[in-house]
């Protein structure tokens, strides 16, 4: 897992009485893009090559429209490269901020995704102007929007959400912790997960490395004395 982190450590009390063990702030992957991520490449890298494909046709052979391949046109390659770099950056990519307060009774994380202020109006902006492009392209190139219409209605998908996006916070609570009596930690990934059964399905905390044993430590501290804590490179 890669993260930016913004940390912050207290010791105070809220306003439920309940006291507040650490609370930090960390900016994440909310899960592995690898698989995505290679995907993204190799629909960039054929967008690339049909660009310079298209080049050499149009401005090397000089070749008629009809001449030149469908594939690797340079029409292809721009309209295929600028979606990749789309959904590569505005969806895969995308990271978002944790908001972690561990009290003795439970655990609360906020999590948003991570954009400015300004973000909003400016992705409808691009949202409206990428699928205005869209119907332009399957109104003049019908045989073009053939070719690209899985990566296209992925895209699609994509800037319906930004239009209609806000960036509101997700809350989520833990159980008390005496509910726990299993937990995994994962140090490759900074993630430590506090589970009620054995399945691997509870409340996770995603870490900072300055952080990532005090927690284990207050973990240890509120859990039940026969809870099992067992090492695991979990799966996103």
């Amino acid at each position: 897992m890669k993260t930016d982190d913004n940390v912050t450590l207290h010791e105070s009390v809220d306003k439920k009485n309940q006291k507040t063990l650490m609370e930090w702030t960390i900016k994440a992957l909310p899960s592995d893009t690898l698989c995505m991520d290679i995907g993204m490449s190799i629909m960039t890298l054929t967008g690339l090559i049909a660009i310079a494909n298209g080049v050499y046709e149009n401005y090397f052979l000089h070749l008629l429209e009809n001449e030149q391949s469908v594939f690797l046109s340079l029409r292809f390659g721009t309209v295929m490269t600028l979606m990749s770099i789309y959904l590569w950056t505005l969806v895969v990519r995308q990271k978002t901020i944790y908001r972690y307060t561990i009290t003795d009774s439970f655990g609360v994380v906020e999590s948003k995704l991570h954009f400015p202020k300004a973000a909003g109006t400016l992705f409808k902006s691009i949202s409206i102007l990428f699928l205005v492009f869209i119907i332009g392209l399957a109104v003049f190139e019908q045989s073009l929007i053939l070719l690209l219409a899985g990566p296209t209605g992925m895209a699609v998908v994509a800037a319906r959400f930004f239009i209609q996006w806000t960036n509101t916070p997700q809350i989520e609570t833990s159980a008390e912790w005496s509910s726990y009596k299993f937990v995994t930690v994962d140090r490759k990934r900074k993630i430590i997960l506090a589970q009620e059964t054995e399945f691997m399905v509870g409340f996770e905390a995603k870490l900072p490395n300055e952080l990532f044993d005090k927690y284990l430590d207050t973990l240890r501290s509120l859990l039940p004395a026969g809870a099992i804590f067992s090492e695991a490179e979990m799966k996103w």
